[in-house]
């Protein structure tokens, strides 16, 4: 205890000594760091929009399907996944390449394409400038620092309708890949509908039309017939019993496959038109909460902190210096 005493009491008497010193330093120190940050820091301008994500992006999903277990609210706000999609696209590289070439920020960061490193170069500046976050009541923050006010809140804003054109895209890819294969679904099964129904037809020509209800109607006028004794109208009657059973088989089995056919091309048919929909016609992808304003007030240099930073870093090191300094003086003596 009497060693840490010692100790204070000794740097006491050192910055006591020393403090002109100490003061002339601390004059120069902020003379300097007060230059530094006007002449030599760039200013920034800061803005920045809030968003909230959308439950659903699906125009069938959310209004055509009906009794749908997966429907959800167009206008109930996203949660926590939904929040996660959106900032992977938002941080998309499709995104920032986008606002590069809107802005032409190769030329506002004066960074030629000819350098052998531009795009690593523009990369870096534009992180250093574009903040995406999500906050934690699951809503997304797009803050951009610029020298020029108005170009901060211009791409700011440009996010809003760039993301919506991006998964737009996503979008419209995906549902011309699903309406191709739909389409060769369709055109298979037309063919096997022709098929089907050529072969139905070459029965309905031999009379044959509802295996069911003509072999009760046989069946009935069989027995009337052998109930009146006529022979030689039961013989025919039974005679027409047994070619419906010959080809009751495979005409059930040509019956049951043009259902099936007629059931998947209506099925289809309804997806193709639900596909189109969403593929047409675009359900916005966030609840705008804030938009960017271009701003009155710099957000950097905070040239006081940039100061009184300086200051304290500064005077450490010199105070550090001077005990060291008097310390070795001590020790030669």
């Amino acid at each position: 205890m009497k060693d840490s005493n010692f100790d204070f009491i000794w740097l006491l008497r050192l910055i006591t000594r020393q403090y002109k010193l100490l003061i002339i330093i601390s004059l120069l120190t902020i003379l300097t760091s007060s230059l530094v940050s006007i002449f030599l820091i760039e200013e920034k301008f800061s803005s920045s929009v809030i968003i909230y994500p959308t439950t659903t992006n699906s125009v069938s999903q959310a209004l055509l399907i009906e009794h749908n277990p997966y429907r959800k609210d167009i206008l109930e706000f996203g949660e926590e996944e939904e929040a996660e999609q959106l900032l992977q696209i938002l941080n998309s590289d499709e995104m920032r390449d986008s606002i590069i070439n809107k802005f032409d920020l190769y030329n506002h960061y004066n960074i030629s394409q000819n350098e052998t490193f531009h795009k690593t170069m523009i990369h870096t500046l534009y992180k250093g400038s574009v903040k995406i976050q999500k906050t934690k009541f699951n809503s997304i923050r797009i803050t951009v620092m610029d020298k020029n006010p108005i170009i901060a809140a211009n791409i700011a804003n440009s996010y809003l309708s760039l993301m919506d054109v991006v998964i737009s895209r996503i979008k419209h890819n995906r549902a011309t890949q699903a309406l191709s294969i739909l389409q060769n679904r369709k055109e298979l099964l037309y063919k096997e509908r022709n098929l089907t129904q050529d072969s139905l037809q070459e029965f309905r020509l031999n009379g044959i039309i509802s295996i069911t209800a003509q072999t009760e109607r046989l069946t009935e006028q069989y027995a009337i017939a052998l109930a009146a004794n006529n022979l030689s109208g039961a013989s025919r009657i039974k005679k027409e019993l047994d070619k419906l059973a010959l080809h009751a088989g495979k005409h059930d089995m040509l019956l049951r496959k043009s259902y099936h056919i007629e059931d998947e091309l209506s099925a289809i048919e309804f997806e193709v038109d639900r596909v189109r929909v969403d593929a047409n016609y675009i359900l916005e992808n966030k609840f705008i909460i804030n938009k960017a304003y271009p701003s009155d007030k710099k957000s950097q240099p905070i040239r006081s902190v940039i100061v009184l930073g300086s200051l304290m870093s500064v005077l450490f090191l010199s105070i550090l210096f001077l005990s060291i300094l008097e310390s070795s003086m001590y020790l030669k003596k």
